[in-house]
């Protein structure tokens, strides 16, 4: 699609993008936090590819949750058992942008492109480049870049209420 070429020239890759992954980190009530993967292939959800995590570090906060939702996704890919998206984008800043290449670090695994978009001022941050890109509001990769990380977000609420059924159900 547009989006991929557009995405792909804004951050200078030689190669189309074809899949993105996306993850999102959220706090639900009763101080549960689950992490969401999602994927999407030529800039439509691939659904067979979405993944929820229950977060089992324990201190509450977004960059160990991070850490572990890429270590548990990319453990089997860095051994080849499974493919390596062409960009895994991390919802947030800077901070979590750093938070999943340290996990990619750890893991010994040499990371694909792995950017971050932070919401309000919808800057994207690029892994080893100072600033980051301030793409227009109407450019393709943008917009799309946007939609996944919402998509994240949606996928990571809906757990929440599937964690919600199952209590008054009695199961764990």
């Amino acid at each position: 699609g547009n989006g991929c070429k557009s995405l792909a020239e804004a951050l200078g890759m030689d190669t189309p993008v074809r899949c993105i992954e996306a993850i999102d980190i959220a706090h639900l009530q009763g101080n549960q936090t689950v992490g969401s993967k999602v994927c999407f292939v030529d800039g439509r959800p691939f659904k067979d590819e979405y993944r929820r995590y229950k977060i089992k570090t324990v201190e509450n906060d977004d960059y160990s949750a991070i850490r572990e939702v890429v270590s548990r996704r990319y453990r089997d890919a860095g051994a080849g058992n499974e493919l390596f998206p062409d960009v895994v984008l991390i919802d947030g800043g800077i901070g979590q942008l750093h938070a999943a290449l340290e996990a990619f670090d750890t893991l010994g695994i040499k990371p694909p492109m792995v950017i971050s978009l932070a919401k309000k001022e919808e800057l994207i941050y690029v892994q080893r480049r100072p600033e980051p890109l301030k793409l227009s509001r109407n450019n393709a990769g943008l917009r799309m870049c946007q939609a996944i990380r919402d998509e994240a977000h949606r996928f990571a609420q809906a757990y929440h209420h599937v964690l919600r059924k199952k209590k008054t159900l009695g199961e764990d």
